[in-house]
């Protein structure tokens, strides 16, 4: 049996799905997409949501809401997050401005509350599945909240995606959320979400605006994001079992694994030496293993 990294399972909900769209003759934005966004806005304890054509534009899209009006704001970040935060940093005209992480993959408490001080945002990425404890805190400037990979977890009886400013997260298929593509933006602060519609949409944009994109998500891909939402809770406890599984065959290894606060199970993350030949070891056993990220994001500069 081989163990794949991060592959969703499509079956027959989904082809009708796709189906019904297409039959619709309505595969650009419509129904489905309103759909969507109307089902996130509950999971989202009735946060205004709003579906977009990604993860990256949503944070993107955010970070200009947030930081509008400022030239080259400062954008805190995690040092060890996906390339796509630096990315979305950059094309929302901001400055990353790097945050050191934890043992826990989690920002490192005292410099991110220190920093906050001199920044117009911070982005709080959950990282792999777990919590990010510093969504809890007061700080000094505006909180974005990545829920990208730890979409449906819920902390101290609140779903994360809630306890910041504003949260971002992603509908990309590997994601627990995902369907195809695409990805939401939510905030209870209505003006910020107004600044988010008047972007995403060229065609409707004044043209007195700094930024405007095709970011509308398609009918097509929002069908398939809510067939996938319909399961998301069954696939996180076969994903608990999963690591229940792992953490029995690794006891007798020398190796850590990366719990942090436990949230929807989305990575099973170890932290080891030799990283390379273990990593050699478990595609050999049928294991698809690799490293979190390619590289920590600062040693981009």
């Amino acid at each position: 049996m081989r163990i794949p990294h991060s592959r969703p399972h499509f079956g027959s909900p989904f082809i009708q799905a796709a189906q019904a769209v297409i039959r619709s003759g309505m595969l650009a934005q419509g129904d489905r997409t309103h759909q969507l966004s109307r089902k996130l806005q509950k999971l989202l304890g009735g946060r205004h949501t709003l579906a977009v054509d990604s993860g990256t534009a949503a944070l993107m899209l955010a970070i200009r809401a947030l930081t509008r009006g400022k030239h080259q704001p400062r954008v805190g970040i995690p040092a060890y997050a996906c390339a796509a935060l630096l990315f979305a940093v950059r094309a929302a005209g901001a400055t990353p401005v790097w945050i050191d992480c934890d043992e826990h993959l989690c920002l490192n408490r005292e410099q991110a509350i220190q920093t906050s001080q001199t920044l117009d945002a911070i982005i709080l990425v959950h990282p792999f599945g777990m919590i990010e404890p510093l969504v809890a805190e007061k700080l000094a400037c505006p909180v974005i909240e990545d829920i990208a990979q730890s979409a449906g977890a819920i902390w101290q009886g609140k779903p994360i995606g809630t306890w910041g400013d504003i949260c971002v997260g992603s509908l990309y298929a590997t994601k627990p959320w995902g369907g195809a593509y695409g990805g939401f933006v939510g905030s209870d602060q209505p003006v910020l979400m107004d600044h988010i519609r008047a972007m995403i949409n060229p065609d409707t944009a004044s043209f007195e605006q700094v930024y405007a994109g095709h970011h509308q998500l398609s009918n097509l891909h929002a069908a398939m994001a809510q067939v996938r939402l319909e399961h998301a809770n069954a696939e996180t406890e076969r994903r608990k079992l999963w690591a229940a599984r792992y953490d029995a065959w690794l006891k007798s290894l020398p190796v850590s694994v990366i719990t942090g606060i436990p949230g929807n199970a989305f990575r099973y993350i170890l932290h080891v030496e030799h990283a390379e030949t273990i990593i050699q070891t478990l595609q050999r056993q049928g294991i698809m293993a690799m490293r979190p990220v390619p590289k920590p994001l600062h040693l981009s500069e």
